[in-house]
């Protein structure tokens, strides 16, 4: 907008009329006397300014004066547009036509200053100092010290604020204000505060401003306790002062009196509901307590008073997620999304996180894919569609559908050719095929992995367990001491491969000496303790065996396992209702066909079991 309005002032700029213009009965201008081509250079726009000027100037005062008219209405429409370099530009020409009214000079002034012209603007200020009646003057000063502050020029700057205090007769509050800092600057401290004391003595209206100021300059020689009370006395003088509020907010904050701080900012938001700055401070500090549910009305209100900030909304729709109020959130973000199609990856993530919440799995997958690859969070979207779609694939599986899988493993595929997300995303097939018992269609996923550099330990602890399962012992073994080769004190490997000579028969004291050593690096792993206790179960101490698995089980009570080696203690020890309580507990959590068939038939064969009336 703004270039087009100069454009058409260009265009315009000396056309004061179409036709032929009547001032007088003898005097006649014509579109001709005025008309210049529209440029877009200053200099040319100048001389066709300077030329019009010396041809108003030659027809006489009427023309002069329609002249002044004409270019005030496009200098004063450049200002409004903000082309404050051409409003002056126009204005010098408007004061040459009429040098001596004052009005003229003073926006001539203003437009220099707002252009940066400060020199001119110098000269055009003395000249209102000089013929300027009293409130012009005064207000003149005022500019003219404003423009020495700017020039670095402080000296003159201080001798005009002080003329303006110390010898006026009305009170002036920004030269009052401006004095001080100028005085505080120059670490005249007492000067200052005698400026402000004077002046609120004078100027009962600006009373809470004057104390406010006098806390500023205690609180920047590091004066927190007379800053603290100076700040008192302005709220007492009006408890609207958010200046003061803020001031007084800041010190306790960083005084670590966070208590004190939100006290004084909610007393001022009960009178201040809308006030932005102490509100967003409030807002701010409730956020570094994580004090979630009290900040959500407050930063309603904030969203309400700017309803474009989307960081705002952001920040609403998180809290509203951690509120569970789970529609409201989609609806705050869905709103970004209409408004910035292309919002922050972030945006995109927790409303796709939203849904997948929600088990709205479709618009899950597709907020998810909106994220683009150059984002930080492309790698964890895709890891989430790949989880979502494994659990689609295993919903469609059970009920006898190949489609899910299909549609699993195609996105696999194409994501394959992006090394960062091959490994990952290739484990997640894997721990598919894991859930529907097919142990060796994961392993196979997992070994074609083995040379990628990011196949950690972890992986390879995971391929370990799927020999295990397949009674591939030679392959597990070889996974579990190549880790120990690396690292003797491995208490993991040391763990499994004890574990593992248990569960086959094959030599338990040799598997006794992994366990014992693991338990001595780790002593409080629950996963170690339930072994040491299933080599007890294996050598018939089940006392010991109670006592060690009871222990690692109140730690993994959600672990299938050590839930059915209790039940099996159990059983043994022979109280067979607590060993039933135990395999029930351990149905609760199986998450394969195979482990539930197991658990259901070692509770069968517990039921057939004759039970004496006393247990």
């Amino acid at each position: 907008m703004q270039k087009v309005s100069t454009l058409i002032i260009l265009a315009l700029l000396m056309i004061s009329c179409s036709g032929k213009v009547k001032l007088k009965k003898d005097l006649e201008m014509t579109k001709a006397d005025f008309q210049v081509r529209p440029v877009i250079t200053n200099q040319t726009i100048e001389q066709n300014l300077k030329e019009s000027v010396r041809v108003a100037k030659d027809k006489g005062p009427a023309a002069v004066e329609f002249m002044a008219s004409d270019l005030f209405l496009k200098g004063n429409d450049a200002s409004l547009n903000g082309d404050s370099a051409l409003s002056a530009l126009i204005f010098k020409y408007i004061v040459k036509l009429r040098p001596e009214n004052i009005f003229l000079r003073k926006k001539y002034a203003v437009e220099l200053i707002k252009n940066g012209n400060l020199q001119d603007a110098k000269n055009q200020l003395f000249f209102l100092i000089e013929k300027g009646d009293k409130e012009l003057v005064s207000k003149a000063k005022l500019l003219l010290a404003g423009v020495y502050t700017a020039l670095k020029e402080e000296s003159d700057s201080i001798k005009i604020y002080e003329e303006i205090v110390y010898s006026g007769s009305e009170q002036h509050f920004e030269a009052c204000i401006f004095l001080s800092k100028a005085y505080a600057k120059k670490e005249k401290y007492n000067s200052a505060f005698d400026v402000l004391n004077k002046c609120e003595k004078k100027d009962k209206e600006n009373k809470p401003s004057y104390r406010y100021y006098k806390a500023r300059i205690y609180f920047e020689q590091g004066n927190k306790k007379a800053a603290q009370k100076s700040l008192v006395r302005a709220l007492k003088a009006s408890e609207s002062h958010f200046q003061s509020v803020l001031l007084l907010g800041h010190i306790y904050e960083q005084d670590d009196k966070e208590e004190k701080a939100l006290k004084v900012y909610k007393s001022f938001l009960k009178n201040n509901p809308e006030n932005y700055p102490v509100l967003t401070r409030y807002v701010n500090l409730l956020f570094a307590r994580s004090e979630m549910k009290t900040v959500i009305p407050y930063l309603e209100k904030l969203v309400e008073l700017d309803p474009e900030n989307l960081n705002l909304k952001v920040r609403v729709g998180v809290l509203y997620t951690e509120a569970n109020r789970i529609n409201e959130a989609k609806s705050i973000f869905e709103e970004i999304l209409t408004k910035i199609p292309n919002a922050s990856d972030k945006v995109l993530y927790y409303l796709a996180s939203l849904y997948q919440h929600t088990e709205d799995h479709e618009d899950a997958i597709k907020y998810y894919g909106m994220i683009t690859a150059e984002s930080p969070l492309y790698f964890d979207g895709n890891l989430q569609i790949a989880k979502i779609l494994n659990f689609l694939a295993l919903r469609d599986t059970f009920t006898g559908g190949k489609k899910g899988e299909r549609r699993f493993k195609s996105f696999i595929a194409a994501k394959e050719k992006r090394g960062d997300l091959n490994v990952e995303l290739n484990v997640i097939l894997a721990e598919y095929f894991e859930s529907l018992d097919r142990p060796n269609d994961a392993i196979r996923v997992l070994e074609s992995l083995k040379d990628d550099k990011k196949f950690t330990r972890a992986h390879q602890y995971r391929l370990a367990i799927l020999y295990e399962q397949t009674k591939n012992y030679k392959m597990s073994d070889a996974i579990m001491l190549g880790m120990l080769d690396e690292n003797p004190d491995n208490a993991d490997a040391l763990n499994f491969l004890g574990y593992s000579m248990l569960e086959r028969g094959s030599d338990i004291e040799q598997a006794y000496k992994f366990i014992n050593k693991a338990i001595s690096l780790k002593p409080n792993d629950s996963t170690i303790k339930d072994s040491l206790g299933w080599y007890y179960y294996k050598k018939g101490e089940y006392k010991k065996a109670y006592r060690e698995i009871k222990e690692a089980w109140q730690n993994l009570q959600d672990d299938v396992v050590v839930t059915k080696h209790l039940a099996l203690v159990y059983r043994a020890m022979k109280k067979y209702d607590k060993a039933k309580e135990y395999y029930v507990e351990a149905l609760k959590n199986v998450e394969s066909v195979s482990e539930r068939e197991e658990v259901l038939k070692e509770l069968e064969s517990l039921e057939n079991l004759r039970l004496p009336a006393s247990q």
